[in-house]
């Protein structure tokens, strides 16, 4: 496809085995080349051969690893957009070679594409206002050190930006092994004030297809594999109307 390069790299099995680096400092000043300088630029139809080139990213993955929830939530949702961001160059090589593998060999996740992001620094090049219908954060890193809590994912300033991404009604989704950081993300959405937490009995089809899928990815199985036991919590959230 056009807007992914193929690496060579990404095939090899033996760099998939290789452990990546599990961390990227946010705060340092990497040059990420994005497709686009705004939203309005975003050349949809050099990533997407979907049958109606869409003009909006309408799931977004922040922190997509290997790119597993963006790919089977594709394949289950095929009228959507997915949109998995990254920050670490070689996980992204990785899951943009399995949605090439997937179109190629399966035609499926034509309709999903990772990319290379900041998404503390570089989210107003991508996303338009009010145009996110499910806005999903997983398993981030923890950041456990007080001097790094600044880089974490989720805090009262990304949680303000998040809200202005997402349509009205839209979903926010976390989840974590972690009970402090649950703690910490849970109490920045709840005093943000653009967001309602959401009982299990209102939950959307797509909100219980994610809840459901985020238990398959690469993370998932790693945490399952320290501690089976272990909880996960997980939080589903709804920008007031």
């Amino acid at each position: 496809m056009e807007g992914f390069k193929q690496r060579p790299d990404a095939k090899s099995k033996a760099y998939q085995r290789f452990r990546h680096r599990p961390h990227a400092n946010p705060l340092s000043d990497m040059e990420i080349i994005l497709p686009a300088q705004r939203p309005d630029q975003f050349p949809f139809e050099k990533f997407y051969s979907m049958q109606n080139t869409p003009t909006k990213f309408d799931c977004v993955d922040i922190g997509c690893g290997y790119g597993d929830f963006v790919a089977n939530m594709s394949k289950l949702n095929q009228d959507l957009s997915f949109l998995g961001l990254e920050i670490r160059d070689k996980a992204v090589a990785i899951a943009q070679q399995q949605l090439i593998d997937k179109r190629t060999n399966e035609n499926k996740c034509n309709n999903a594409i990772v990319l290379r992001c900041n998404c503390m620094r570089q989210l107003p090049l991508l996303l338009p206002k009010q145009s996110v219908k499910l806005l999903t954060i997983m398993f981030p890193d923890p950041q456990f050190k007080n001097s790094k809590e600044r880089r974490r994912v989720v805090s009262t300033m990304l949680v303000s930006e998040y809200a202005y991404y997402l349509e009205e009604g839209g979903h926010f989704l976390t989840c974590t092994d972690v009970e402090d950081l649950a703690s910490f993300m849970h109490e920045c959405i709840k005093l943000n004030g653009n967001f309602e937490e959401v009982e299990e009995a209102n939950y959307t089809d797509l909100v219980k297809c994610a809840l459901g899928q985020m238990d398959g990815t690469a993370d998932a199985a790693r945490h399952q594999r320290k501690d089976e036991d272990k909880r996960v919590f997980k939080h589903v959230w709804v920008k007031k109307m």
